[in-house]
């Protein structure tokens, strides 16, 4: 059986949760919603437990439409690499 890895996906970090945020609000409001967001949430940063990253993504999905968006979109990459993690040997 194939590995997560030889499905080109890799865990799905705060960064890049980040950086795709910032594509739709720009760098320094993602930035400022991640970290409020964390916060809220009674998150310490960085933000890396994939449940921790479940979490943020239902958040922000209640924030907004552009943040349903990205927060849905982040719950999909987090859901696919926690199904592939253990269908992987």
């Amino acid at each position: 059986m194939a590995s997560v890895t030889d499905y080109g996906r890799r865990p799905p970090t705060e960064a890049a949760a980040i950086e795709a945020l910032a594509e739709l609000v720009g760098a320094q409001t993602a930035e400022g919603l991640w970290d409020l967001s964390a916060r809220a949430l009674a998150l310490y940063r960085p933000v890396h437990e994939p449940d921790e990253l479940r979490r943020m993504a239902e958040y922000l999905m209640n924030v907004g439409d552009l943040m349903r968006v990205s927060g849905r979109s982040m719950k999909i990459q987090i859901t696919t690499h926690d199904a592939l993690s253990r269908a992987a040997p």
